[in-house]
């Protein structure tokens, strides 16, 4: 922590005569205040960009007749500029310092989005809610096509920007443009659904001519804004995009997509008003909501009931016939059976074959496994050796 010494110690390695300038002691004394708060300030956060415009535009109010330049210079060791470029963002965007400052968005993009118009501040706010930062690049992007009845060849400007950070500068004014009409064009499709289901009954032809080519279109929108290219061509000849991860809330906005773009596809008309009402009307208006993290609106995917597992050895026909199970020495205890159960059954057997049979509880010294069954021919049946159970 600062004390009030070390604070002193370091204003003082920058110097103003306030008596030469003709700067009486309240002036002073309050360009002092503001000079050590300058100081104290440190790093810039966007909090701390907001509070710094916030003391130089009251310094410069005090140094309104041209001394402003010289103080800041001399006196808080900031070049001119800076300190106008510090002034503007506390006095143009003072109205969205909360959001601003939410968003974290660093003094430099500040700068430049401090010459902005009110629309433009509002398109870069809303750039950076839907992609989680704003650079330079997205600022200048949102500058140079915000700006109303220049000459084309200025707009295209852009276009002559290299390296790096004119491609950036590309990328930026893309998904710009580009997530402004995917959007434009969910809204359309959702306002067309909307209103077929306020009628009695849903016409599919009827709708169809109104949301499938729009459909086609935001699909394809939204693979370009959000998928790569496969680095194999499709047949030797054209690119294939990648694919969205299975069953996920984006798969579901392109598969509901292509499933509009194709009547086709769509359910039968007593189906219609369900599926428009609880699946696509959901499905879309979760694609554009600007919540930050918008619930999913349907119900969680079940899981596919388990498949019964098969043995490696039994896959095939042959298999089955050649296993050898093997008895185990050991009786489960579901397979238990009473002794009143046995002795009912021996009197049952005895009595039936007149003596002939009867049940032996002594268990077999050694037990023998299955002999290898032979497939089954046609006239013949397999003689099967079992360790004797019943002795005659």
């Amino acid at each position: 922590m600062r004390t009030r010494n070390t604070k002193t110690t370091a204003t003082a390695a920058f110097s103003y005569n306030y008596e030469e300038e003709g700067i009486g002691h309240t002036t002073r004394d309050l360009l002092e205040s503001s000079a050590a708060h300058i100081f104290d300030l440190g790093r810039r956060t966007t909090e701390q960009t907001f509070e710094l415009g916030d003391h130089l535009a009251k310094a410069a109010d005090l140094l309104a007749d041209g001394r402003f330049d010289k103080w800041v210079k001399m006196r808080c060791g900031l070049a001119p500029r800076s300190g106008r470029n510090y002034m503007a963002v506390f006095r143009n965007l003072g109205h969205v310092r909360d959001e601003l400052v939410d968003l974290s968005v660093g003094a430099t993009v500040l700068f430049h989005l401090s010459s902005a118009t009110d629309d433009q501040v509002k398109a870069a706010i809303a750039f950076a809610e839907e992609n989680g930062r704003l650079q330079v690049a997205d600022v200048k992007a949102i500058l140079a096509g915000g700006e109303e009845g220049g000459d084309k060849a200025e707009k295209d400007d852009q276009f002559w920007m290299g390296g790096v950070g004119g491609l950036k500068a590309l990328i930026a004014a893309k998904i710009r443009d580009g997530l402004k009409a995917f959007i434009e064009h969910l809204v359309t499709i959702c306002k067309a659904v909307e209103a077929s289901l306020t009628r009695s009954r849903v016409i599919k032809e009827a709708l169809a001519k109104e949301i499938q080519d729009i459909a086609r279109v935001a699909r394809q929108e939204l693979e370009s804004l959000a998928l790569f290219l496969e680095p194999e061509l499709d047949y030797g000849r054209n690119t294939k995009a990648t694919k969205f991860p299975k069953k996920t809330g984006w798969t579901e906005v392109n598969d509901t997509l292509y499933t509009l773009g194709g009547v086709d596809g769509w359910p039968k008309s007593k189906d219609m008003r369900d599926w428009l009402a609880l699946h696509v009307l959901p499905v879309l208006g979760w694609a554009v909501s600007k919540e930050r993290k918008p619930e999913w609106p349907l119900a969680a995917p079940t899981a596919p009931v388990s498949e019964p597992v098969v043995p490696a050895e039994a896959d095939s026909v042959g298999d089955r016939h050649d296993a050898e199970p093997v008895m185990s020495d050991e009786v489960s205890d579901d397979a238990e059976v009473s002794n009143e159960v046995i002795d009912r059954f021996g009197a049952a057997l005895e009595e039936a074959t007149g003596g002939f049979m009867t049940v032996s509880r002594e268990a077999p010294r050694n037990r023998k496994q299955f002999a290898k069954v032979p497939a089954l021919a046609d006239d013949s049946v397999a003689d099967v050796e079992l360790a004797p159970a019943v002795t005659p």
